[in-house]
This record gives C-alpha cells, structure tokens and sequence, in this order.
C-alpha cells in the first residue's frame, strides 16, 4: 500500500503528477479554462463572421435601397408634373401652375438624396444626365407658359407633344437607369452576403463539432481521473461501515483527496478507541431507549426545528408505508402528504405550547384511521425549541363505537316517526269527532295525547338532525344572503302566535349591512328555535326583538326577549345535549336537544352562539356569522 503524510516531500506513488497542479481545486481550474478556451475560441470565430456578414447585409439594405427608392420618388414626381402640364394646358391655368411647383420641390428633395448616395460604378454619370435632362424638362414648362398665355391652347398642346414629350422620356429613362444599377449591386450584395453567410456555418459548424469532441474527451479523461481515488475511499467507507474498522484508505494523491484520505485513516482509528471506551456504554443506553420507542404499537415520529424526521417507530413505517432509511432527514410532507396534520405540527411549533392534541382522519397504508395527534415539543437546556414528538394515538375503535351509537339513535329515531305520525293522526280524528262525538273529559285526554306526541316527535327530530350534522352527513348548501332576507323569513311564521300570546315581536337590521356566507335554510331553523324558545318563556306585554349588526369582518344576530331569564348556572350548561333549565319554579318546557342542534349548525358555519341572561329581565341569544368575501376555512 502506498502512503503520504502532510508535511511530506515525497510521494511513494511514482511519477503520477506534475508538481505545479497539486491540488484537486488546480486540476479542476485547469480542466474548465480548457473547456473555456474552446468555448472562446467558437465565441470568437462566430462573433467576426456574423460582423462580416452584418457588413454585407448593411451594404445590401441601406445604400442601395435608399437610391432605389429616391428614384422611385423622383419618377412619381415628374408623372405628377407631366399631369401638372396638361392641367395648365387644358383645364385651370393656376391650379396646374402650383402643382408642378410643389412636385417640382419633392423631385428635387429627392435628387438631393440620391446625390449624396452615389455608392456604384456609373451611377454619378447617370445622375449628370438626370440633372441635365430633368433642368431642360423644366424650362420648356416655363416656355409652355409663355406659348399659351400668347398663342393659345392648340400651340401649347402642340408645343408638348413636339418638345416636352421627348424631355420626359429621357428623364424617366434616366430614373429607370438609375434603379437598375442599384437593383443589380443590392442582388450582387445579396449572393456575396449568402456565399459569406454558408463559409461562417460551415466554419462555426466545424469548430463547434471539435468543441464538443474535444471538450467531452478532456473531461472524461480528467473526470475518471479525479474520482479515482474517491471511488477507491468510498469503498473503504463501505467495510469500515460494515464493522471492518482495521481497513486503511490508500493514499494516491497529495491533493484535497489525499488529505481526507489521511484525515479518514485517523477518524477510524479514534474510532477503535472510542468503542473500547466508556462512551461505547452510552451508545448501549442509547439503543435500549431507541428499541422502546421503535416497539411502541401506536405511530410515533421526531422532527427537528425545520420538520424533518430525525426517527420513526415500526407503527409508524407500516401503517404509512414510510421506510426511515429512505425518508430521514427529508420533510415530513415527504413521508406523510397530508396538510392538515402538518399545518396542526407547524402552528404547535410556531404557538411554543408544550402539547397540543386533535383527532384526524388519516389514509394509511393498510386502511383508514382515525388518530388523536399529540404533538410535544422538545426543548433544550437553554429552553430554546429544538425539535418535536408527534404521537399518533389510534382511536379508530371509539370512533367506530361512536358510529354505532350514532346510527342506533338514527335507526331508533326513524321507527318512531311513522308511529308518531300515526298517533297524531289518530288524534286528529278523534278530536275532529270523526269517530264519535267526545266528552270534556275524553277531549282534554285526547290534547293530552296529542301534545306528548308532539314534544317526542320534536325531540326524534330534533335527534335525527343532531345525529346527521355529527356525522358529517348533514348538507350545508352555503352561499352570499342578504340577513336581513334570512331573519325576515324566519319572523314572519311567529307574528300571528305572538299576536295571540298578546307578545310583540319585530326584527332590525343596520342600513347597508354586507351579505354573510350562510345556509339559507339551516339560519332560518336556527332562528326558529330561538324566536320559539323565547315565545315559550315570555308572558302577555313582553317582547321579543331580533337584531343584526356589523361587528369587524363578522355579522353578529342577537334573539333578545324581556322574559324571565335564566339562572346564571345555565347559560353555558343549555347548549349540552338533554340539558334543561330547572330551578325553583322554572318550568322546563323542551326536550333539552334544540339548542344543541343550534350550536352544531353555527360551529359549522365557523361561527361561534352564546347566551346572556339576568332573571326577571330577559335574555340575549346571539350567533355569529361570516361576511361575504371574507376567507372561508371550512
């Protein structure tokens, strides 16, 4: 085996590198400037063809271009003038004057232009002959004015015919010379442009090709060569981790490589020490306490300050499918896609409690759970966060209990509709005397009947309608209302009984309160209830008010009556289920479930209801609803 120590000025490996790139960091500076120079190279031999082509395609575009299209002009011109001749001729005098005159100044503007661009062989010569030609054109208009202001129109026409005519031509023979010679130096341009334009890809094709041959070659060559010695210490690595702690890496080189080499060798060394050590004792302790969490039948993981698993238990691995050596270290949404559980670990974290505890449902692998969460946050000695402890408690077995019960009061609750609706409509008959004519005495026995089975038909209502908004079954169909649409329906249904009662009810609402996010039908059952629950516990002159108003981003609805109140005790008790008010001489009056059915419906709409009450004064129940727009969690 080869070896070289820091500090050494020999290496035993021969003559396996040159002595000015020692290091690792210089071989690979050396391999990138040469995948530089070749990227250079290509760079700079495009850049001074496309400057070359960009030379041809400029002489191509401008100068000839400007020249054809000044003769153009310059020939639209003298047509106009020519025109501007025959109009003084034969038809206005004046208008035919001005004409020729302004054209005359655009065909000059234009000379100017094409005299100041003569760029080929021949082309001043024929600009000569423009100037020369066009001149004479004008002056014979100057003697066809004469002509016709003293000999008449038939001497003018014959004068233009005879000397103007011939003139013209020549000048447009002129302007059609000058294109042409413009015309062939911008296709001569064009085929000098395109043979340079295939030369430059051709040559820029070839250098690139060497680029990519020659570039791949080099950087195989010295990429094989660098990871050679690190291909030889990670298999050190490999026995040393397998419990061969005896193993030496090779030391090949005197680069970075070489000094970890060396560094590795004594680490494994230090290790030998370290397990005859005591510290070896700790690491037993270690693994004794690491084997009770791994057995712990309930899911159990350990996150760090930045939620990734440090460890999971056996649960854990086989109830989410999660293999600890292929998730440690990586995020938790990683191992366990699900937001909700997180956001709660997140917000325990960010909170700073010590625990926090919710029940989820939860998608494993080997079925659907239902977990209470417990989240226990991990501090160290300087009582700062320094990680978690997230139990998943399975209560997937009292959850189904509570199902069961569920269903069985549902299943119960619908048996005792039908015969519940067959004894009211027996009573019905009988106290419409369908089946014979009654007594007082049967009569009353008969309303009697009739109003028990009413209150129980109430409470298996009541009991169907809990049962479905706890399981989850219930159908909430929420939108935007107006509140003051949902309390309007809700009144209207109570104003004839209170009437009668000789109780007064009405209901306010604030001018332009905002629309709430609401079940239309669920906030009308609710205020139902509650304008019910106050009729029943009012007497003759009291009244009964329902109020809404606006109160930050929520609406609060407040059912207020001047009754009797309740005790104090009860004000937070009436909202259990099967709680009744039962004190001194107060008269229970409900099946204790009406109330209960409210709360749910309002936690629903993520909303909070309570009550305020002072005996002999009255009592305030008001709920809360969402404003329209604002963000729903629900």
């Amino acid at each position: 085996m080869n070896s070289w120590e820091p500090g050494s000025e020999k290496l035993s490996y021969g003559d396996m590198e040159v002595e000015m790139i020692k290091t690792l960091k210089g071989k690979i500076s050396v391999l990138f400037l040469s995948l530089v120079l070749l990227i250079a190279v290509v760079g700079i031999t495009a850049s001074v063809n496309l400057f070359n082509l960009s030379g041809a395609i400029d002489g191509l575009m401008i100068a000839n271009y400007r020249s054809i299209n000044a003769a153009s002009k310059m020939a639209e011109a003298i047509e106009r003038q020519d025109s501007a001749a025959l109009t003084y001729i034969n038809v206005d005098v004046k208008k035919g004057r001005e004409l020729f005159t302004a054209n005359n100044e655009e065909f000059l503007k234009w000379y100017e232009v094409d005299v100041n661009n003569v760029t080929e062989k021949g082309e001043r010569d024929l600009v000569q002959s423009l100037k020369s030609s066009y001149t004479n054109y004008v002056n014979l208009f100057l003697d066809l004015q004469e002509i016709r202001s003293r000999s008449g129109v038939e001497a003018a026409n014959e004068f233009y015919n005879s000397k103007m005519t011939p003139e013209f031509t020549n000048t447009k023979e002129d302007l059609r010379k000058l294109s042409l010679i413009n015309e062939k130096a911008m296709f001569e341009s064009k085929d000098l442009a395109t043979e340079n334009a295939k030369k430059s890809m051709y040559l820029v094709l070839g250098i690139s090709l060497f680029a990519i041959v020659g570039g791949y070659a080099i950087s195989r060559f010295f990429t094989n060569r660098f990871l050679q010695p690190i291909t030889s210490l990670t298999q050190t690595m490999k026995l040393i981790k397998a419990g061969d702690l005896n193993k030496q890496a090779d030391i090949r080189t005197r680069d970075e490589i070489g000094e970890l080499s060396v560094e590795f060798n004594n680490m494994t060394r230090r290790l030998q020490q370290y397990e005859q050590s005591t510290l070896g004792q700790l690491l037993i302790e270690k693994n004794k306490s690491l084997a009770i969490v791994k057995s712990i039948s309930d899911p159990l993981i350990v996150l760090d300050t930045d939620y990734r698993i440090i460890l999971v238990n056996n649960a854990f691995e086989r109830i989410f499918n999660v293999a600890e050596d292929v998730f440690l270290n990586r995020h938790f949404l990683e191992g366990i896609r699900n937001g909700e559980v997180f956001d709660f670990i997140s917000g325990t974290f960010k909170s700073g409690d010590e625990t926090q505890r919710k029940i989820f449902y939860i998608s494993g692998n080997s079925g659907n759970y239902y977990f209470n969460v417990i989240v226990t946050t991990v501090k160290d000695s300087n009582a700062n966060l320094s990680g978690m402890i997230v139990l998943f408690q399975n209560v997937t077995q009292l959850k189904e209990v509570e199902k069961i019960r569920t269903d069985f009061i549902a299943t119960i609750s619908h048996e005792f509709k039908t015969p519940l609706t067959s004894i009211i409509m027996g009573t019905d008959v009988l106290q419409e005397e369908g089946m014979g004519r009654l007594n007082d005495d049967q009569r009353q026995f008969i309303q009697a009947i009739r109003e028990d089975s009413e209150r129980l038909s109430k409470l298996v209502n009541d009991l169907l309608e809990l049962t479905r908004i706890e399981s989850g079954k219930a159908v909430f169909k929420f939108g935007e209302y107006a509140i003051d649409d949902i309390i309007e329906c809700a009144v209207k249904p109570f104003y004839q009984l209170a009437q009668q009662q000789e109780k007064n009810l009405y209901f306010s609402c604030e001018d332009d309160i905002p629309h709430v996010i609401a079940d239309f039908e669920k906030i009308t059952w609710v205020l139902n209830n509650l304008i019910s629950n106050a009729l029943k516990y009012t007497e003759v002159g009291d009244e009964i008010v329902v109020n809404a108003e606006e109160k930050g981003d929520m609406v609060y609805i407040t059912v207020k009556d001047s009754g009797r109140g309740i005790p104090e005790e009860f004000t937070d008790k009436i909202f259990e289920k099967f709680v009744q008010v039962r004190d001194g001489d107060f008269e229970a009056r409900g099946t204790g479930l009406g109330l209960a059915v409210v709360k749910e419906i309002i936690e629903a709409h993520n909303g909070e209801i309570w009550c305020e009450s002072e005996l002999d004064v009255g009592s305030s129940f008001i709920f809360t609803l969402d404003i329209a727009g604002k963000e729903q969690n629900r």
